[in-house]
């Protein structure tokens, strides 16, 4: 009996998706104020099968102006556990992001882009905060609110708010406007290979070898 043996081959990944978000066109009614001591959270499960690198970071921003000194600071949580209700459950990710750049106070959706790989894990919980280490501005969002979607089975775990800082956290009525673009990373996809296949290949090269050299001697 032919004896099978898997032997494995990488799958191209996707393209880039929203992993998570809550975009709409510009129904800008209602939003948060980010200073100093404010900030916003957001959190998501991630389903169990694939893992996905963070692409970027797209926030619906208002009067947020950074030549006039508006500095924004977007973090990562994450809960192997996933059992926290905030941050504060959860571990701070090293992770840095490259703000985008405004000189104006004109509503718009901006861009952050990582400054280094960092992958979502499936199956893993976690926190997106939104503060300001300078300035104020604002985060905007749907009235009424929209829910975060994304790929089949992620969870929105809600949104929380601090008013110091993060020492504590309370639950969110504004489901700020966000979307995380990322993509599936590529995984390892088992098939079957039988040997006796390559048995025969071996075999052949054998035999046309010999057959050469015969048809060479032949000719000395």
């Amino acid at each position: 009996m032919t004896t099978l043996f898997a032997i494995l081959a990488v799958s191209n990944p996707a393209d880039a998706i929203s992993l998570i978000g809550n975009y709409s066109s510009t129904n800008d009614l209602s939003g948060s104020g980010l200073a100093l001591t404010s900030q916003r959270t957001v959190g998501f499960t991630l389903p169990t099968g694939s893992d996905y690198t963070l692409d970027s970071i797209s926030l619906r921003l208002g009067a947020y102006n950074t030549t006039a000194g508006d500095v924004a600071l977007l973090q990562i949580y994450q809960d192997v556990n996933r059992n926290s209700i905030n941050p504060k459950g959860a571990v701070l990710q090293s992770l840095l992001f490259t703000n985008p750049i405004s000189s104006s106070d004109t509503v718009n959706n901006f861009t952050f882009a990582p400054t280094s790989t960092f992958t979502f894990l499936a199956n893993t919980r976690y926190w997106l905060l939104v503060d300001a280490t300078a300035g104020d501005y604002s985060w905007l969002a749907n009235s009424p609110f929209i829910t975060p979607t994304g790929i089949s089975g992620i969870t929105s775990n809600g949104y929380q708010f601090s008013n110091n800082n993060g020492t504590s956290y309370a639950t969110s009525s504004f489901f700020n406007s966000f979307d995380i673009q990322a993509t599936q990373v590529a995984t390892a996809v088992p098939f079957d290979f039988d040997p006796s296949f390559g048995v025969a290949v071996l075999g052949g090269g054998w035999l046309l070898r010999k057959h050469l050299k015969k048809k060479k001697s032949t000719k000395d």
